[in-house]
């Protein structure tokens, strides 16, 4: 893919959270940085999977028709 992305879930730790709050201007609590680091890595982690299919043959939905509808 073309963007920036860590090289593993795992290098999300609760001192990141709190600089990435710091850098964003938001208030978060000591208390509350290790669930969020727990989130943030569960996504990423979530993420990465999707990113290991083999999408070869499979082409993107580029035309919507309501008829197709269920």
């Amino acid at each position: 893919m073309g963007y920036v992305k860590p090289t593993s879930a795992e290098d999300i730790d609760p001192a990141m959270i709190e600089a990435m709050a710091r850098l964003l201007g938001l208030a978060v609590s000591p208390l509350e940085t290790t669930p969020l680091a727990d989130s943030v890595r569960d996504q990423l982690a979530s993420i990465q999977s999707l990113e290991e299919l083999d999408l070869t043959d499979i082409m993107p939905a580029v035309e919507f028709d309501p008829r197709w509808g269920w």
